[in-house]
């Protein structure tokens, strides 16, 4: 394993906000940066990514995820710990002289094999290009859709060899076994243990996770008359076709910065769009655009544009991908190109790029674009009877999909238009709506409420404990020992994070933040402890800084709090001694009156 050193050396070397910022957009607000959180469905900036007082790490205010760089690449990219250590020391350009054994790894490891399979199988792929006959038709099909070379390598573009086993032949070897292979989706088996090559003759187009790696890959054929035209790899643990997004890591960056991303059909469009300029578009995988990836980009920008070619099967499939992203806090719009055109055509056409751009200019908005047709419908419509159920069907879709969780003016806006289209008051198209059922939220969409006590710990011996937990976390001028070795928390959430501060505190790395999430495995135990360097930044900037001030403050609330709860609990054992003598009683309150403390009083600073 890495050691402690070297695990530090990357985190120190690595800026946070930066690496963060490289997957959701972020803007500074004091001396933090906040953003949309990347692990939930979040609609307004609850992220926020802390970089100042020797600490770098990220949480979320809402859902609750917290840590550092090296928890943000395992969770958000799917890496385990060895695979982020390396991505990072990489990335910040530190070379690490220890490392996990590769071939342990991978033996433990089904991801490692699928990545080693994968980048193999990309590898072989642009050889098969490069190949004087292997690659001539490939060749040949890139040059009629005039795809540049910058864009060949940027893509990671490769060919198929015409062989039903070429790829085996190359690869398969006791280092990159067959089963491998196939979980990887590059060969295919039968029954009867038989494989052939995945993709036979054709145009290769890498699909790649956020990072640049291939996760998958897609194919298009090079002999006209084949079946299907368009070939994807089948899923595994790394690929998800309802989470992935062709060319997001080569267009995230312009999609940051200009506040719009476009969404495409294939990949031949993406390319063609990149080629003229237009880095801001992706495209979906053989599929409708899904909730996940409305919620990716949500993360990157404000505005989505959804592009559509021009025939009917464009209209309908633009019908269908609205209502997936009417929940998203996103301003979606919809482009159609002229009938019988793709971006890709278009493109290539005289002026194609400035028809390009007024064509996205353009694009109306989610909801107009149904409206529109709705009115269509409604124009073709034969009979009040028509007009009736083309209403209705359109009600009971926006009831379906997503209208309750639309603003309130545009959800008005809607219903006042619809009105106008039925021929009604609005007030009746509004109690429509109402009556549609909202779609029941997900099992794991809900919010994060917070851990209940595990105990019945009174509210405010509680809340003393945590904030003093919060001043050693913000300022390491607590007696950490102290925490422990006196009184116990009477809180249990509070003891595991005060014996966790213990233990960061006595390893070789610096007392931070970071070092204290490690030390903690239980995520609610990790999500109070961030919150509780929150909370006492807010207590230090309540005293202007005064850190003594705050932790004696902390101290004496939590002594007070000890004394009344220790106070209390005499009087009770006092009262079952005296039984029911009333003269018993009133000595128990008169000898109570006049006890001190039995708590021990919490350590403070020196000069306290």
């Amino acid at each position: 394993m890495a050691t402690r050193d070297e695990i530090e050396r990357v985190r120190d070397a690595t800026d946070l906000a930066a690496l963060i910022g490289e997957f959701v957009a972020l803007q500074p607000r004091g001396r933090e940066h906040v953003g949309l959180c990347p692990f939930h469905d979040d609609s307004r900036p609850s992220f926020a990514v802390v970089t100042h007082k020797g600490s770098a790490f990220y949480k979320c205010h809402a859902c609750g995820a917290a840590g550092d760089c090296f928890r943000f690449v395992q969770e958000h990219l799917g890496k385990d710990f060895g695979e982020a250590l390396r991505f990072l020391a990489e990335r910040a350009g530190v070379e690490l002289t220890r490392g996990v054994d590769p071939a342990q790894e991978q033996a433990a490891s089904r991801k490692a094999w699928l990545r080693k399979a994968l980048d193999a199988g990309q590898a072989h792929f642009q050889r098969q290009l490069a190949d004087d006959a292997g690659g001539r038709d490939a060749r040949a099909a890139i040059a009629s859709r005039g795809i540049a070379p910058a864009m060949v390598e940027a893509f990671g573009i490769g060919s198929a060899g015409e062989g039903w086993s070429t790829l085996k032949d190359e690869l398969a070897s006791d280092e990159l076994p067959v089963r491998v292979l196939v979980a990887a989706g590059l060969l295919k088996q039968r029954e009867d243990e038989r494989t052939w090559d995945a993709f036979r003759h054709r145009l290769i187009f890498p699909i790649t996770d956020e990072t640049g790696r291939p996760i998958a890959f897609g194919g298009r054929i090079l002999s006209e008359g084949e079946e299907p035209k368009y070939l994807n790899s089948c899923e595994h643990d790394l690929f998800h076709k309802s989470r992935t997004l062709y060319g997001l890591h080569l267009a995230r960056r312009s999609i940051m910065s200009t506040g719009l991303a476009v969404v495409a059909e294939g990949y031949t469009d993406v390319i063609a769009c990149h080629q003229a300029g237009f880095s801001n578009v992706v495209a979906t995988l053989g599929t409708s655009l899904t909730e996940q990836h409305a919620r990716a980009l949500s993360r990157l920008c404000q505005t989505t544009v959804l592009l559509f070619d021009g025939d009917e099967a464009g209209q309908r499939a633009a019908a269908r991908a609205i209502p997936i992203v009417l929940g998203q806090d996103i301003d979606v719009r919809i482009c159609v190109l002229p009938e019988d055109v793709d971006p890709d055509t278009l493109l290539r056409q005289q002026d194609g790029q400035e028809a390009f751009r007024q064509a996205l200019d353009s694009a109306v908005d989610a909801f107009e674009f149904l409206l529109l047709r709705l009115e269509r419908d409604m124009e073709e419509a034969n009979g009040m009877s028509a007009r009736q159920k083309a209403t209705e069907a359109f009600i009971s879709m926006m009831g379906d999909f997503g209208i309750h969780k639309a603003a309130p003016l545009r959800r008005a806006m809607v219903t006042s238009r619809l009105a106008e289209l039925a021929g009604v008051a609005p007030a009746v198209i509004a109690d429509l709506l109402e009556r549609r059922p909202s779609p029941a939220q997900p099992a794991g969409d809900a919010r994060f409420d917070g851990p209940e006590s595990e105990v019945e710990i009174a509210p405010a011996l509680r809340r003393a404990e945590l904030d003093l937990l919060g001043i050693a976390i913000h300022t390491q001028r607590v007696d950490i020992a102290g925490l422990c070795d006196g009184p116990a928390m009477a809180d249990p959430a509070a003891r595991r994070i005060a014996e966790a501060l213990q233990r960061a505190s006595r390893s070789d790395a610096p007392l931070t933040v970071q070092t204290l999430l490690e030390c903690l495995a239980d995520e609610t135990d990790r999500k109070l402890a961030s919150d509780l360097y929150f909370d006492g930044q807010r207590l230090l900037e309540a005293s202007e800084g005064d850190a003594d001030q705050t932790i004696a403050r902390c101290c004496d609330a939590l002594d007070r709090c000890r004394r009344r709860i220790d106070s209390r609990q005499r009087m009770a054992d006092w009262k079952a001694s005296a039984g029911s003598d009333p003269q018993a009683a009133a000595k128990v309150i008169e000898h109570l009156k006049g006890m001190g403390p039995r708590a021990g009083a919490m350590p403070r600073p020196a000069g306290q």
